[in-house]
């Protein structure tokens, strides 16, 4: 295992964070009221596809990839 491998499964691990944020935020599960960001649950507590899912999904590959070169 060498920095650069470790430095990539980081950045990874950061790109799947912000892709699920901001599905989540594009899903309707977070509101800000009064300032202030509030958690709300999403009606049926499931993503049904779209683009923001789709972005998630490649992150997710993506990352599983960076893992295995981890463990080589």
């Amino acid at each position: 295992m060498n920095r650069k491998t470790t430095d990539k499964a980081k950045a990874q691990a950061r790109r799947l964070i912000e892709e699920i944020e901001t599905m989540e935020r594009c899903a309707g599960w977070f509101r800000v009221v009064d300032g202030v960001r509030t958690s709300k649950p999403h009606p049926d507590d499931n993503f049904n596809g779209g683009e923001y899912a789709a972005s998630v999904k490649r992150a997710s590959m993506d990352m599983t990839r960076t893992l295995a070169d981890l463990r080589r």
